[in-house]
C-alpha cells in the first residue's frame, strides 16, 4: 500500500483581537529566536540542525487560532484530525507518522494518556499558552520514547510583574470565551497567573446514517465547556540558584454523538501537571534538577445512558524526575549529561493485567563549532517497564555558507514504547492485549537548508524515515478472523517527504507559505 499526502497552506497574520490591558503587550523572558526543545539547552534558532517552528505570544494573538491544533497545522508537515469542534478529540500527525509518534511536553513535563499512548490536544486552551516550539524529526536520543515524528513543547503564560490582560471572544454556535492573565511578584520573584473559561452550544457532529446497522441517531447540537488555570514563574534565590514553579489545571465536558449501547454521549476530562525545578548557574557549567507530577483523566456518562452499566473512565498518573548537567568546555564546545525517570500508573473501570511501570534513561550529548562547521551528537539508553531496552542516537553536521545561509545533514534513531492498551488490555469480546510486544523503532535522515533575512526567511527539508516493528492489530487466531484481535509487531514502512516554509513581512503583515509532500510506502510484504 502506498499513500501520498500533499498539503499547501497560506497564512496572513493581522492583529484583530480586542484586548483590555493595564499596559502594553506582555514581556516574554526568552527571545523569540532562542529555543530549548531541540537540544534541551538554549540555542539560537538559526543554528539548530533540525526543522523547527516557534510561535510566541505575539504570533498567537495575531493568528487568533481556535485551538492548539489550529495553530500547529500552520506548520509544514503537521496535520490534525478532529472528531468535531475544537473541543472534541483531536490528534496530530507529524510527517506522516502515527498520532502517538509525537512527544508532547508542557513546560518540560511529559503529558498524555498511557492507555492510548498519545495526548488529546483539545483540552489545552490557547489562551493559557505563551509559546510553542515544534521540532520535527527524530529526537528520541534526547527525549526518549514517542519522539519519532517530532517533539512539541508548550509553555504556559509569562507576564511581567504588575502587568495584566483580559480578553473576550464571541462567535457562532453561541461561543463565549473569557480569559485573564496577571503578572505578580518583584525583581526576585516573578510569577504569572492565567485563567480561561470557554463554552459553546456546538453543532450536530454526526448526521444519522439510516443505512448503518449500528446507527448513531442523536440529532442534537454537541456543545462543550472547559476551564483552565495556570501558574508559571521563577524565584531568584541568589546569584547562582533559582527555583522554577509551574502548574496547569484543566477540566471540561464535551457532548458527543454516540451509540448509547456502547458508550456514553458526554465525555469529561480533568488534567493537571505541576513542576518544581532548581537551576544552578555556575561560571562554566549549568545544573538542573526537577520533579513533576501529572494526571490525564477521562470519563463518560455511560452509567447515565445505559442502565446497569458503569461509567467508562481512564486515568494516567505520571511522576517524573530529571537531572541535567551542562559543561562549557570552551567558547565552541558544550557537553551535556542527564537522567530521566518516570512512573506511569493507570487506574480505570477496566482492570488491566498490569497497571504500572517505571521508565529510566541516561543520555549524553555534545556540540562543537569549528568556524563555519557545526557538529552535534547524542546517545541515550531507555528502559521502559518490562519491554526491551532501547539505545538511540542522533548525529548532525551543519555548514554556515554565509551568515544568512546554512545547510545541515542529520541522522538519528527513535522508538515508541507500546501503550498499556496494547500490552495489558485484559480482553473483551473484540480485543486482547499482547505483553510480548516490543517497541516500534525508526531511523531517519534529513537534509535541511535554512536562509534568513530581516524581512523574509526560507526553510527547506528533505527527509526519509524507515520504520520497523510497527504495531498492527489482527486476529489472535488466524483461522477465526471474527474472533478476538490482538496487536503484534508485524509492520514495516518507509516515509519520504519534502517540506518548504517561506515567511515574509509585507506591508506590515507577516505572511507564511508552507508546502509539504509526504510519500508513505508499506514495506511489510516486501
Amino acid at each position: 500500500m502506498k499513500k501520498t499526502l500533499i498539503a499547501l497552506t497560506i497564512t496572513n497574520l493581522l492583529a484583530t483581537t480586542i484586548i483590555f490591558a493595564q499596559a502594553k503587550e506582555s514581556t516574554v523572558t526568552t527571545d523569540e529566536t532562542i529555543v530549548v526543545t531541540a537540544n534541551r539547552s538554549t540555542q539560537d534558532k538559526f543554528n539548530v540542525l533540525a526543522a523547527i517552528d516557534v510561535f510566541d505570544r505575539a504570533a498567537i494573538e495575531q493568528i487568533q487560532p481556535l485551538s492548539i491544533a489550529d495553530l500547529l497545522t500552520r506548520v509544514a508537515g503537521v496535520n490534525a484530525s478532529s472528531n468535531g469542534s475544537q473541543a472534541h478529540q483531536t490528534s496530530l500527525f507529524v510527517r506522516g507518522t502515527n498520532s502517538d509518534h509525537v512527544l508532547i511536553l508542557v513546560n518540560g513535563v511529559r503529558v498524555g494518556s498511557a492507555t492510548l499512548g498519545n495526548k488529546d490536544l483539545s483540552a489545552i486552551q490557547v489562551q493559557n499558552i505563551e509559546r510553542v516550539e515544534v521540532v520535527k524529526g527524530s529526537r528520541a536520543a534526547l527525549w526518549g520514547s514517542d519522539a519519532i515524528g517530532g517533539v512539541i513543547q508548550i509553555f504556559t503564560r509569562q507576564y511581567e510583574a504588575g502587568k495584566g490582560q483580559v480578553g473576550f471572544k464571541f462567535g457562532n454556535d453561541n461561543l463565549r470565551q473569557t480569559y485573564g492573565v496577571i503578572g505578580l511578584g518583584n525583581e526576585k520573584h516573578s510569577y504569572t497567573l492565567s485563567a480561561s473559561v470557554e463554552s459553546s452550544d456546538g453543532f450536530d457532529v454526526i448526521t444519522p446514517d439510516k443505512g448503518n446497522a449500528y446507527p448513531v441517531d442523536q440529532p442534537d447540537d454537541d456543545g462543550y465547556d472547559r476551564e483552565s488555570i495556570s501558574i508559571n514563574g521563577t524565584s531568584q534565590l541568589n546569584e547562582i540558584l533559582s527555583v522554577e514553579l509551574n502548574g496547569l489545571y484543566e477540566q471540561g465536558s464535551t457532548e458527543l454523538d454516540a451509540n448509547p449501547f456502547y458508550t456514553g454521549d458526554v465525555a469529561n476530562h480533568e488534567n493537571h501537571n505541576f513542576l518544581a525545578r532548581a537551576h544552578y548557574q555556575l561560571e562554566q557549567s549549568y545544573i538542573q534538577f526537577g520533579i513533576a507530577t501529572s494526571t490525564d483523566s477521562n470519563e463518560d456518562n455511560f452509567d447515565k445512558v445505559s442502565a446497569g452499566q458503569a461509567a467508562l473512565n481512564f486515568q494516567t498518573k505520571r511522576d517524573q524526575v530529571n537531572a541535567l548537567a551542562q559543561f562549557q568546555l570552551d567558547e565552541q564546545s558544550e557537553i551535556s549529561v542527564g537522567v530521566d525517570w518516570y512512573n506511569e500508573e493507570v487506574s480505570s473501570s477496566t482492570l488491566y493485567s498490569e497497571n504500572k511501570r517505571d521508565a529510566n534513561a541516561i543520555f549524553l550529548a555534545g556540540r562543537r563549532e569549528f568556524s563555519k562547521l557545526k557538529l552535534e551528537a547524542s546517545i541515550r539508553r531507555d528502559e521502559v517497564g518490562e519491554i526491551k531496552a532501547e539505545t538511540t542516537y542522533q548525529l548532525g553536521a551543519g555548514y554556515e555558507i554565509s551568515p544568512n545561509l546554512m545547510v545541515a545533514l542529520t541522522q538519528g534513531s527513535a522508538f515508541k514504547a507500546p501503550s498499556f492498551n496494547e500490552l495489558y488490555w485484559p480482553g473483551d469480546a473484540y480485543f486482547i492485549g499482547n505483553d510480548n510486544l516490543q517497541p516500534e523503532t525508526s531511523k531517519s535522515t534529513e537534509l535541511l537548508t535554512r536562509y534568513q533575512q530581516d524581512s523574509y526567511s526560507i526553510e527547506l527539508s528533505l527527509y526519509q524515515t524507515n520504520f520497523d516493528n510497527l504495531i498492527e492489530s489482527g486476529p489472535a487466531n488466524l483461522d477465526d478472523p471474527w474472533g478476538l484481535w490482538t496487536p503484534n509487531n508485524i509492520a514495516k514502512a518507509t516515509i519520504e517527504g519534502i517540506e518548504a516554509t517561506l515567511s515574509a513581512e509585507i506591508l506590515n503583515t507577516h505572511n507564511t507559505l508552507t508546502l509539504s509532500h509526504v510519500d508513505a510506502q508499506d514495506d511489510s510484504k516486501k
